[in-house]
């Protein structure tokens, strides 16, 4: 070994230099790690609200669904007991409040002209449209609304045929 004095002073810097780099590569290292997993916990806890309010929707919607079969049947009830009058009333769907409305949209019976049959027999096809006859139409609303504020409205125009006896 060499034990010149002016040789081992020339090594001792450049060992320090070099731990002192090598902090802060490390330090460095660590904070973009951090900087990556927060944002990949950001990104997830951001996809499971946004699921967690699609699934709310779907849900209200559903229940707003179940509320205007509820309102078809109350149609049909209406359209065979035309001394009973328009209905408005809220339901209780599963945890879903539904406000379901069902009113006639006229008093008597509307007939179809001639011309009016022979065009929408064309447009549906034979036999798919009585030849001759009336109709009553309801117009059905539903707004299911849940606990989170998430609400749905659903509108539903039901035409009743009534045949010529």
């Amino acid at each position: 070994m060499n034990k010149n004095p002016k040789y081992l002073n020339s090594q001792i810097p450049k060992i320090k230099a070099n731990k002192g780099i090598a902090m802060l590569v490390a330090l460095g290292t660590m904070i973009v790690i951090l900087i990556i997993g927060s944002l990949g916990i950001y990104i997830i806890t951001r996809g499971l609200k946004v699921t967690a309010g699609q699934t709310r929707y779907e849900t209200a919607y559903e229940a707003g669904v179940a509320s205007l079969e509820i309102g078809l049947a109350r149609a049909i009830y209406l359209n065979q007991n035309l001394q009973v009058p328009d209905t408005s009333e809220v339901i209780q769907v599963g945890k879903y409040e539904c406000a379901l409305h069902v009113e006639r949209t006229s008093a008597v019976a509307i007939t179809l002209s001639g011309t009016a049959m022979k065009f929408a027999r064309a447009i549906a096809g034979p036999g798919s449209t009585p030849s001759t006859g009336s109709y009553r139409t309801y117009y059905i609303s539903a707004r299911a609304k849940g606990d989170a504020g998430e609400q749905v409205m659903l509108e539903v125009l039901q035409r009743y045929t009534i045949l010529a006896q």
